[in-house]
């Protein structure tokens, strides 16, 4: 197995939070977990990408050469695959939405083919990354790629900006209502230009980030009280936690167990 991540430089920096590269193999299903962002996977193999919505779907959907995926609120299964090599770009929450020139709020819980959105682009783009001479090349040429998609009107709305860093600077404790009217805007036209921009509403948005706090301190495997790990972690108790985890991975945060500390948001099914 052989993973290359890499963090931009700004201005992609602000919307892209690495690019990464991986090749090996999956000899399980594994789940993925919502991140609260959106991802970008092109593979470098003739073997198109495949995604199954749930545990209980096996045949999955196929979406060529390099799939989107919006923003999620609950887990992705991905199959066992042979001889992975792909290319990825993790999004910063909201970053994706000026690179991939639509509203992300369009792409809520879906996938769709990146020809859809860049038409020939984006075979263009999988053909630079297929004649790469090394993994570190690939990242580059994806980098500038997304580069060239930058332009000034890029930035995040300010009411956007100002949610993200309140959300993201306490997970656990940022009151969407209060975070709303800090903005000056009516609760409905904030919502709609943070589902828009993010692909989340703020609520659904927050949900993620406490499944996320949890899931690192988890991922860490340190021993656990689950009535003060359910608080810490901005649960009313323990039985919240448990509902949320469930619905977004699941799993119970007991049988959470991640294929490795270093991809906390990816589970072996089964394991």
């Amino acid at each position: 197995m052989r993973v290359l991540r890499y963090t931009p430089k700004q201005p992609l920096g602000e919307f892209v939070d690495c690019l990464w590269y991986f090749e090996g193999s999956r000899s399980t299903r594994e789940l993925a977990l919502p991140t609260g962002t959106a991802e970008l996977v092109i593979t470098l193999r003739d073997e198109p990408i495949r995604v199954c919505s749930d545990v209980a779907d096996l045949s999955g959907e196929y979406f060529g050469g390099a799939v989107v995926s919006g923003a999620q609120s609950r887990y992705m299964v991905l199959p066992p695959a042979q001889d992975v090599s792909v290319v990825g770009v993790h999004f910063r929450p909201g970053g994706a939405t000026p690179l991939l020139g639509v509203p992300l709020g369009q792409l809520s819980d879906c996938h769709v083919k990146l020809e859809d959105l860049w038409e020939s682009q984006a075979n263009a783009l999988r053909d630079r990354l297929i004649a790469a001479g090394s993994p570190a090349e690939a990242l580059e040429i994806m980098e500038r790629a997304l580069i060239a998609r930058l332009n000034r009107s890029s930035a995040h709305h300010p009411a956007v900006a100002h949610a993200l860093r309140r959300f993201t600077a306490a997970p656990t404790v940022a009151r969407v209502r209060d975070v709303a009217d800090a903005t000056g805007y009516s609760a409905r036209r904030f919502i709609r230009l943070f589902t828009d921009t993010v692909g989340l509403s703020p609520k659904r948005f927050c949900r993620i980030l406490r499944l996320q706090a949890a899931v690192t301190r988890l991922a860490a495997g340190t021993r656990v009280e689950w009535a003060e790990f359910a608080a810490d972690s901005g649960y009313y108790d323990q039985s919240h936690l448990i509902r949320e985890f469930r619905a977004m991975t699941g799993l119970t945060p007991a049988q959470y167990r991640p294929v490795d500390p270093g991809s906390p948001n990816h589970v072996a099914i089964g394991a």
